[in-house]
């Protein structure tokens, strides 16, 4: 197990194994977020727990009336294993996403999910804190 502070008021403990492979990686996009469009929200997000270990993240893309925003990218970024990292995944038919993480920790992982939209909806840009093994 390593522990990595983040931030003054974060710690996490990690586990040695991993499930992601390194090459699952991608660059955030540097596009600015789309302004025109429906509003979206990200909503029911949650940890994915496996074995009583958490190990991803999921929930919903939704338009403000509450229509599955469908097929887009959503990008999560975090600070895990000394770096910062940034997935992607892609909406089903119900705006349901979920990404896998490269390691099982403790704690609290501080992240964001963004979705820089299209000419039908507006990007969107969250934060979220993720519980990871409790006690």
């Amino acid at each position: 197990m390593v522990s990595i502070g983040l931030a003054a008021w974060a710690l996490v403990t990690i586990s040695a194994s991993s499930e992601v492979p390194l090459s699952d990686f991608v660059t955030m996009p540097t596009a600015q977020l789309s302004t025109t469009g429906d509003k979206v929200s990200f909503a029911s997000v949650t940890e994915i727990a496996q074995n009583g270990l958490a190990v991803g993240v999921q929930g919903f893309l939704k338009t403000s009336s509450g229509a599955p925003v469908v097929g887009v990218k959503v990008y999560s970024y975090y600070y895990l294993q000394g770096a910062y990292r940034t997935q992607v995944t892609t909406t089903d038919q119900n705006g349901h996403f979920e990404i896998r993480f490269p390691a099982n920790w403790t704690g609290w992982l501080p992240v964001t999910l963004t979705y820089v939209g299209d000419g039908q909806h507006q990007g969107l840009k969250q934060n979220f804190q993720v519980a990871g093994e409790g006690p």
